[in-house]
């Protein structure tokens, strides 16, 4: 059938829809400190950045009062405002967007107790961020309602989760009467900080923001995005992609919104052993990394971000270095020195502003380890003890752990040590198992990768009464060659063969026969003993008569192993 121009374009738009979106990268922006003058501004544009991050501080708008904005009296409020109104219209002439952090109460508002105090009537707050979004409505990318309120450096004396909920509703339902094609952020919970966004969700938050923002740029970070590890099942808030556990946190909710990284960095001081000075690794890690881990690590981020569509945006933290901040580490995590030469990572970001936020890219070894089980076997039946047996193989960080339970979680061994790819630990046998009653019983298994990515293998065995099981096995013996006396102590050494080993280790006991001969060059047997058969043995005896003697061992048998009497061993003991 011929189609005409008409059918061919409406199955073309029919296919676009149809054809799977593709994964979008996050915007890269960075952050400018201090007011967004001109020179500040280009600076910031130069690098190729979409979005500019601003603090815009209620303080330094609405210093002596609320009818300070948008219509100051004061000539250095106008200049103030005038030269905001030029950083934000010159930004979005550029093709950018600047994001605003709104945060900073002015004395008037909270008694003079300092800008990181929230003020005293939160619908003063509202008030201020309602005007500030109908002056700029949607030239601004997005506004953020405060700044890392989790934390008691901006929110003083320390995180009040309903304070700061009551804060972003009336912000939020402020905020959008004053434009409501704002695009309003739930402020930045520090090192991506899950748990108090759940807080805020308890304390009714949902429906009251447009997004999450999270800052990643934490205290002394020195390893890559692609580096993580666990709490209680879940991505570590303090690692990168922590990011991940704040989706997971707002799908619980049902709320599939975006979210804005608008700081993630890794500060450049060169990260001397130990040099960190805070935070729950003080004295213990580096405080940075290179300026060369800090390109890398960098475009490392970008490429781990754009795996995941739901960031849409990643602002990097920062674009100048600081200088005399204490600690150290605060000075360097700039993509320019503080003489403004670049540094390694400011071509790294000008390449991922470039191609738009860049490509996805590896980012973290999520896959666990693959774990064998060679003993016990499912549905094995036991009478006496069981053979515990397994190994596991990585090919990314490595094995960290192997771990034997047994119904349902009660706890047997971890082995942690010598854990190289393939290398096969365990109990043979596992003692504790001959306690166990008779029945079913479930054996666990686990394996932990270094990044606590786990495989798990859970094996039925059954215990049973020793007539229950056939004996179908043979043992067979490995004895020294030799009798050893030393005067008229003699000692006799060997251990059971298991053969295979996917054969158990035989259960039960072996005895020992001490036989001399005499006059009547007939044998009696005068000392015996016992020892476990699943275990290399060594028979001692003191033989008190002088001449000829012979030993053997003899197993006495558990099934699945049958009975087995060793060959004599002849020697002599002297006078």
């Amino acid at each position: 059938m011929r189609l005409t121009r008409p059918s061919v374009v409406l199955l073309l738009a029919l296919a676009a829809l149809l054809a799977p979106a593709a994964a979008r990268a996050a915007t890269p922006g960075v952050n400018i400190a201090g007011a967004p003058t001109q020179d500040r501004v280009d600076e910031a544009l130069a690098t190729g950045a979409k979005q500019v991050r601003i603090f815009a501080l209620w303080s330094d708008f609405e210093p002596f009062g609320p009818a300070d904005f948008p219509a100051p009296s004061d000539p250095n409020q106008q200049n103030f405002l005038a030269t905001f109104d030029a950083a934000i219209a010159r930004i979005n002439a550029a093709g950018a967007k600047p994001v605003l952090v709104v945060v900073g109460t002015p004395g008037w508002a909270n008694g003079g107790a300092g800008p990181w105090v929230p003020p005293t009537d939160l619908r003063d707050y509202a008030s201020f961020f309602g005007e500030l979004t109908a002056r700029y409505g949607t030239q601004v990318a997005a506004y953020e309602v405060w700044n890392e309120e989790d934390e008691n450096v901006f929110w003083q004396p320390g995180p009040d989760a309903a304070r700061y909920a009551a804060m972003l509703k009336s912000a939020y339902a402020a905020g959008k009467a004053g434009n409501a094609n704002a695009n309003i952020l739930l402020g930045p919970l520090t090192g991506n900080d899950y748990p108090f966004l759940e807080q805020l969700y308890a304390n009714g938050v949902k429906g009251s923001f447009d997004g999450v923002s999270v800052h990643t740029d934490t205290a002394c970070l020195d390893r890559g995005p692609d580096s993580f590890y666990r709490e209680n099942g879940r991505l570590a808030r303090f690692t990168f992609l922590g990011y991940r556990e704040v989706r997971a946190s707002m799908l619980a909710q049902g709320d599939d919104k975006p979210i804005w990284m608008s700081e993630l960095g890794w500060t450049s001081t060169g990260g001397a052993a130990n040099s960190c000075s805070r935070g729950t690794f003080a004295n213990q890690k580096p405080d940075g990394v290179s300026e060369a881990d800090q390109a890398k690590f960098l475009t490392q981020a970008y490429g781990c971000l754009a795996q995941d569509p739901y960031v849409v945006a990643a602002d990097w933290f920062t674009l100048r270095d600081a200088s005399g901040l204490s600690p150290n580490e605060l000075d360097h995590y700039g993509l320019l020195r503080v003489n403004g030469d670049r540094k390694p990572s400011y071509a790294a970001f000008a390449q991922i502003a470039r191609t738009d936020g860049g490509s996805p890219g590896p980012c973290g070894d999520f896959a666990p380890p693959s774990l064998s089980v060679s003993s016990p076997v499912e549905g094995q039946q036991f009478v006496g003890k069981l053979d515990l047996r397994a190994s596991a193989k990585d090919s990314g960080v490595g094995v960290a752990r192997i771990t034997f339970g047994y119904d349902g979680g009660q706890k047997i061994r971890n082995f942690t040590d010598r854990l190289t790819n393939g290398a096969s630990v365990g109990l043979t046998p596992w003692q504790g198992s001959g306690k166990l009653a008779l029945g079913p019983h479930t054996i666990e298994v686990t394996a932990l990768d270094q990044n606590g990515n786990t495989a798990t293998r859970t094996i039925h065995v059954v215990k049973v009464a020793a007539g229950a099981l056939a004996a179908r096995l043979t043992p067979r013996f490995k004895l020294q060659s030799k009798v050893k006396c030393k005067r008229r102590t003699c000692t006799y050494k060997g251990r059971l063969l298991r053969g295979s080993s996917a054969n158990p280790s035989p259960g039960g006991k072996v005895a020992v026969e001490w036989q001399w001969r005499n006059k009547q060059h007939k044998w009696r047997k005068l000392v015996g003993g016992l020892k476990p058969a699943n275990k290399a043995f060594t028979f001692k005896a003191k033989l008190k008569k002088a001449g000829k003697w012979r030993v053997r061992v003899v197993y006495k048998g558990q099934a699945p192993w049958k009975k087995a009497t060793s060959k004599y061993r002849t020697f002599t003991v002297k006078r």
